[in-house]
């Protein structure tokens, strides 16, 4: 299994050093991830265990908290696998009209006042009426702000599907300069933003884009996803799918499997610094922003959300079949 390819960095990143609680109501939010995943049509493939790495990151949280983050991690599992797993990621027009949908469905706000249609009752794929339930539950709670940055984020990974879509095509690998932009787009910038609908909690706009929380959010998207790759690289190169940080590593420095995952790694361990340093700099950015001490600790488990996100998921890589043919 190429996730034990990570364990090197237990002793290198602090954040990855000791064992992640798990949320009380694991099985509870199992069988409701199940039920919801029939009821909208996606297939749960045995052995995912998306709940279990949603039940790690959000273990000190209410039920709801970590069943909603399930749910999205599922659904952006599935989505993911449209353009890494078939020919429609090849096809950039293809893609284009995709987050189109995606981004139509993305303007509706319902109200918390209207009345909810059963989802079997909504068209469309079952990715999009996932997506359309998900959204639901998801956009009543937060501001127009915050809504517009999720819109953003879906902007930023279409653009980055369509890149690797034009790759595929013309059989290029990208450049080691050019991948953690590309990979960051693709793993879905606004995954990070979830964290705080689930949690009731809507990180003011100033704060959200200034240097620390940008490096914050950043910098756990780039943890997580290239550890997703080292555990996923022999998967998707017996896929043919060059969109691997192991893969462009290897390309660029002419390095052998085992030295572009050490290098790989490294950028990992180095990533997971700046993490941990945004995260200390925070309590300072919170008196510098003038936040009632109420707020600064809601926001303050956003910011443990995400310093728990990388142990939380390589606990999950070690035990989900999703990369088994590694």
């Amino acid at each position: 299994m190429a996730a034990a390819l990570l364990l090197p960095l237990v002793d290198r990143i602090p954040a990855m050093a000791a064992p992640c609680r798990m949320h009380p109501s694991v099985d509870r939010i199992e069988v409701s991830l199940a039920g919801w995943a029939r009821e909208v049509g996606l297939e749960l493939p045995e052995g995912a265990r998306f709940e279990r790495m949603a039940g790690r990151a959000l273990a000190g949280f209410g039920m709801d908290a970590a069943l909603l983050f399930a749910k999205w991690l599922t659904w952006l599992f599935h989505f993911d696998d449209e353009w890494d797993e078939k020919p429609a990621g090849c096809a950039a027009e293809i893609v284009e009209a995709a987050f189109t949908r995606l981004g139509r469905l993305a303007c509706a706000v319902p109200s918390r006042r209207e009345a909810v249609p059963p989802v079997r009752a909504t068209a469309g794929t079952p990715v999009e009426v996932a997506f359309q339930d998900l959204w639901r539950l998801t956009a009543e709670r937060m501001s127009t702000h915050w809504r517009e940055r999720f819109a953003r984020g879906l902007r930023e990974q279409g653009a980055a599907c369509r890149s690797e879509a034009d790759n595929r095509r013309a059989g290029r690998v990208p450049s080691a300069e050019e991948y953690p932009a590309l990979r960051r787009g693709t793993a879905g910038p606004y995954l990070f933003d979830l964290v705080e609908p689930c949690l009731g909690v809507e990180v003011p706009p100033a704060l959200r884009e200034s240097t620390t929380w940008r490096t914050l959010v950043d910098a756990c998207n780039d943890v997580t996803a290239w550890c997703n790759d080292v555990a996923s690289y022999p998967k998707e190169r017996a896929n043919g799918d060059v969109h691997n940080y192991v893969t462009v590593a290897a390309a660029a420095f002419g390095l052998s499997d085992a030295g572009a995952v050490a290098w790989v790694n490294d950028r990992i361990a180095e990533r997971a610094d700046d993490l941990r340093t945004a995260a200390m700099r925070l309590p300072e950015m919170f008196d510098r922003f003038g936040l009632p001490a109420a707020q600064a600790r809601d926001l303050s488990k956003v910011a443990c959300a995400f310093l728990a996100a990388p142990r939380a998921q390589l606990e999950w890589l070690l035990e989900s079949s999703r990369y088994g043919m590694a």
